[in-house]
């Protein structure tokens, strides 16, 4: 009886001195759960962010594009220092900052834009860069795949919005307007843009199909921002640089590169001939009925 009651007294002082260990012990877990539910939703975002801002210009651990691999850049500079430059990199670059004179210079003539990002956003893309990083994993966009898979027909299509034959379904400009690419014709493309014959060489089948979702290249970004391209129209786009790889093979360091067709010159020569002439023409003519009143007078 009385080990019995001994046993009733001493329970509830053990489960009393348990209690707020098991319960701290819960809240601990539930915090650490929370955090790591909180971590892996702020990379989701990163990871969305990134492709959609970044990828265009920049890699994680793919090598340079326009802009630098930014693998490791959270350890190589302060964090003070990439909000800013993410932010305002123009700024930094003028206020006389030597790392982004650095930067400027090497990757020259691309500009990188300011970035209308909150500190969160940032927060979570330089979360993505420092995870990938220690991971020495590579980036690739969630969403950088076709529709469906290409078809023949697909080059032709693409060939089409290319040139602005067939119109983009949201109006946007067709590549054209500012890009070449061989065989466009007599007088080429624009020249705002690289040609684009060996884009596919340049890019990498995911890096391309993002640019073409998402093109945070500064003239792109304000024409296509508004009037994206549709999923369909991106397939045949895509087969059509697909095909221009295999038809017109160039080294991988000329692909996306803006050349000077010999086209050009022929022409530059042919037409200043036709206007000297012309002048040279008009010239001689000039002073004809001067020239035929003074000789008839003299013969008088």
């Amino acid at each position: 009886m009385m080990l019995s009651r001994a046993r009733r007294n001493k329970s509830p002082v053990v489960s009393t001195s348990l209690g707020p260990k098991l319960r701290f012990l819960a809240a601990s877990i539930l915090i650490s759960a929370a955090a790591v539910s909180a971590s892996g939703q702020s990379i989701q975002e990163g990871q969305a962010l990134f492709g959609t801002k970044c990828y265009s210009c920049h890699n994680i651990g793919s090598g340079d594009k326009q802009g630098p691999d930014l693998k490791g850049v959270t350890t190589r500079r302060t964090k003070d220092w990439l909000v800013e430059f993410i932010n305002t990199p123009a700024a930094v670059n003028a206020r006389g900052d030597q790392v982004a004179s650095q930067l400027f210079k090497k990757f020259s003539p691309t500009v990188m834009p300011d970035q209308a990002l909150t500190p969160l956003q940032i927060d979570s893309i330089l979360m993505v860069i420092d995870d990938l990083t220690t991971k020495n994993q590579v980036f690739v966009p969630a969403g950088a795949k076709l529709s469906r898979a290409i078809v023949p027909a697909d080059i032709n299509g693409g060939w089409q919005f290319f040139t602005g034959k067939a119109r983009l379904q949201n109006g946007g400009s067709a590549c054209l307007s500012c890009h070449s690419i061989k065989g466009v014709g007599l007088f080429g493309g624009g020249t705002l843009g690289p040609d684009l014959t060996g884009v596919s060489l340049k890019y990498r089948d995911p890096e391309l199909i993002a640019i073409l979702q998402n093109p945070n290249f500064p003239t792109m970004s304000s024409i296509f921002g508004a009037q994206p391209l549709t999923s369909e129209e991106i397939v045949q786009l895509f087969a059509l640089f697909q095909n221009a790889k295999v038809t017109n093979p160039m080294p991988p360091v000329q692909a996306g590169v803006t050349t000077l067709d010999p086209k050009f010159f022929v022409i530059g020569v042919v037409s200043m001939l036709l206007v000297l002439a012309l002048l040279n023409l008009a010239w001689r003519n000039r002073s004809h009925g001067v020239r035929e009143e003074l000789v008839r007078r003299a013969t008088q």
